[in-house]
């Protein structure tokens, strides 16, 4: 696909922070669109769900919405399921092997 030279102008303005706003934006409207296929729901189905407008489920699928916490336990519960995971601290009595292998200098852990 070929890019434009105005829209890759601004892109490189946007601050790192909004960069990565907008990029978990969209990882979490991706998630609840992979979960609302593979429970064969759509949007509407989710609007249902959660009591919503399906004109506001809409907005929220745009991926610029900034999804509360609230809301994103909400559509967990009523999916079944997690839309994001958060790391925990890590114990420090289990000890972690990691492997990798390299073929003509690539690696891959």
């Amino acid at each position: 696909m070929k890019k434009n030279p105005r829209l890759e102008k601004r892109r490189k303005l946007i601050s790192p922070e909004i960069d990565l706003f907008v990029t978990r934006s969209f990882d979490i409207v991706d998630r609840i669109h992979e979960i609302l296929s593979l429970k064969n729901l759509d949007q509407k189905d989710l609007a249902t769900l959660l009591g919503k407008q399906e004109s506001e489920i809409s907005k929220w699928m745009s991926g610029t919405h900034n999804f509360t916490i609230k809301t994103i336990a909400r559509i967990e519960k009523v999916l079944g399921t997690s839309i994001i995971k958060v790391l925990r601290k890590e114990d420090k009595t289990q000890k972690t092997t990691i492997s990798f292998s390299c073929h003509k200098r690539i690696c891959s852990f």
